[in-house]
């Protein structure tokens, strides 16, 4: 655990922004700031500084002298106080591109801790770009092994024989991939454990991209990620950067479209995953995405570590949408009091604590505002009664009650002006909750808008592809239908499996159960190609590693406390996915025998649940 450093002077807070400024250090700082109502802030900074390790280090400031200080002396738009925080990587860029040290909000607890969590991802992400990760190997750094136990918000819990489970980060592993597409449940992994983290390090494990990529063959249809385009190129990557650079290909307008007038950047965006067919190997990789069938099958790709799940997985091309969206909730407001009873002065609104304040609001927003304890400004004087001379009175009955009265006055315009600052802050609160679900509800749409972008364009990439409409080679046609089924599973293992890899990889014997071909048969909306592709997969093995095929087993209902289907024989029923997220997705059935036989017994729909 690194060392909070606490600043709570405002020279400390100018050493502070002078180190940041400067050119000196080495390593992403942190700094958390507390609220002007707090003396902690709602940010964990415990946390923080024990995930920081020696990896970044972790100031805390308090709002007020110090944060003034500081924000005068850092550029427009880089400061933080009033309870926020905010990560410095190393360099100067951030100075300019704010996006490079976002800053991350804590209003109460539950803010607190998804900040928490964001200024972690923030930290760790920054140390890898610095290239910390790449360091000696020191007393608290030992090599471990351990099976992966679970795999959730952007950390892998492994197990290594300890009380306590160790971890994987996502951000310190490979930029830009997310923990899912590098290991799955039940992996062995190998890596140096810092024991002080309790985090593993398997960057050493990584695989070489010559030799992850060794598989693929000329005319493979494969996956690629978008890193660039404009409007007449694209660069594609199929290995992602690890401790060795991306492995990627460029690809111009011809080698996606017949059009010399199509833009790239209608086709495709940064980030999406494509399929693309291999036209020349490494090193000098080519690819090109004009001539692809919508039905060909598409190589697996490369894992990043042994044994882990590919790193691409195919993007769903139909989506699933929910068009209905929640109303706001509604927000219950005190009655606003009449016009002529409110302050002469617009209340300012005190973003840390929902204080409002009468006072003029500043040209920009400064720590002054954020800090509860500053000197404001006088009050108007309360009404007062009637004064008492100002020469010395006795202290008559009169006089004490004249005084009694007086205070009552004023105590009844404080409790006025009480309720008042109250009606004030629920008001700016409930603002406040229906803002943040407003953005929410943004945040949802946009998130559904890009996806359907994604899936038009991958449309439109296929209508502006040269080849459409069948092969000119007739298809092999067959009077029995089990042979006509065979050999296409027999074409997809022949396809999908390299010649000098058959002879270790035969295709497992299976049956074919008294229901299936006549359920293919009926079965419309899908080609009995896609279905003899997954059945290679099934008898292969390769389904349980494609999350596309939601591999589980079948039960006898839709619920999930259901149980499974069984049979007399000991044969136990499993369900594989044909298409996913499309109206009446198709699914396969088929038993899996005690001796681990297959038999295929069914194909149909989503909601049909029968064996």
């Amino acid at each position: 655990m690194t060392d909070i450093q606490r600043v709570e002077s405002e020279q400390a807070a100018a050493r502070l922004a002078g180190l940041l400024n400067g050119d000196t250090r080495r390593r992403p700082i942190a700094v958390v700031t507390t609220p002007s109502s707090r003396a902690e802030p709602w940010i964990d900074v415990q946390e923080l500084a024990r995930e920081a390790g020696g990896l970044a280090d972790v100031y805390l400031m308090a709002t007020g002298g110090p944060s003034w200080e500081f924000s005068r002396l850092m550029a427009e738009g880089t400061q933080v106080y009033g309870g926020a925080g905010r990560v410095y990587p190393v360099g100067h860029e951030w100075a300019s591109d704010l996006g490079k040290s976002p800053l991350r909000f804590a209003f109460n607890e539950k803010d607190g801790e998804r900040a928490t969590d964001l200024l972690i991802s923030d930290m760790l992400r920054m140390a890898a770009a610095s290239g910390l990760m790449q360091v000696a190997p020191s007393r608290s750094r030992h090599l471990v092994t351990g099976r992966v136990r679970a795999v959730v918000a952007g950390r892998a819990l492994v197990d290594i024989g300890t009380a306590m489970p160790a971890t994987i980060a996502e951000e310190l592993t490979v930029e830009d991939v997310s923990i899912s597409r590098m290991v799955d449940v039940d992996q062995r992994i190998e890596g140096i454990l810092d024991r002080e983290t309790a985090r593993i390090d398997v960057t050493g494990n990584l695989r070489d991209p010559s030799e992850a990529l060794g598989s693929y063959a000329l005319d493979d249809v494969i996956l690629a990620k978008v890193a660039m385009v404009r409007a007449g190129k694209a660069e594609l990557v199929l290995y992602p950067k690890t401790t060795a650079p991306a492995i990627s290909a460029h690809v111009l307008r011809a080698d996606v479209t017949a059009n010399d007038l199509d833009d790239l950047r209608t086709l495709m965006t940064v980030g999406e995953t494509v399929r693309a067919r291999v036209t020349d190997l490494g090193p000098q990789w080519k690819l090109r995405l004009d001539d692809i069938d919508d039905d060909e099958p598409t190589v697996a790709a490369p894992s990043l570590l042994p044994g882990g799940p590919p790193w691409l997985v195919e993007e769903p091309d139909a989506l699933d949408i929910d068009e209905s969206d929640p109303l706001p909730p509604p927000i219950q407001r005190s009655p606003v009091p009449d016009a002529d009873v409110q302050p002469a002065v617009p209340p300012s609104v005190d973003e840390a604590s929902h204080v409002f304040v009468a006072s003029s609001v500043p040209s920009r927003p400064t720590p002054a505002i954020m800090d509860g304890k500053r000197t404001k400004p006088a009050a108007a004087p309360a009404a007062q009664t009637d004064p008492l001379p100002a020469q010395a009175q006795p202290e008559t009955t009169k006089g004490l009650l004249l005084k009694i009265d007086g205070l009552r006055a004023e105590l009844g315009l404080a409790m006025t002006e009480i309720a008042e600052l109250q009606r004030q802050l629920l008001a700016g609160q409930d603002e406040r909750e229906q803002i943040r679900f407003l953005l929410d509800r943004e945040e949802n749409r946009a998130n559904k808008a890009e996806n359907e972008s994604k899936a038009l364009r991958s449309r439109l990439r296929r209508a502006v592809s040269r080849k459409s409409g069948p092969s000119i080679q007739a298809a092999p046609q067959f009077a029995d239908a089990e042979q006509g089924f065979r050999y296409l599973v027999l074409t997809q293992w022949a396809t999908r499996t390299l010649p000098d890899e058959q002879a270790d990889r035969p295709l497992p014997d299976y049956h074919l159960g008294p229901q299936f071909l006549s359920s293919l048969a009926r079965l419309e909306g899908i080609k009995e190609e896609k279905v003899a592709d997954v059945v290679f997969e099934i008898l292969t093995g390769v389904a349980a590693s494609n999350p596309s095929r939601e591999l589980h087993r079948l039960r006898t209902g839709p619920g999930g406390d259901d149980p499974p289907r069984t049979r007399g024989d000991g044969a136990v029923a499993w369900r594989a996915s044909l298409q996913v997220r499309t109206p009446s997705a198709r699914r396969i059935h088929y038993w899996v025998l005690p001796a681990g036989l297959i038999e295929l017994a069914r194909v149909t729909t989503h909601d049909d649940f029968s064996a």
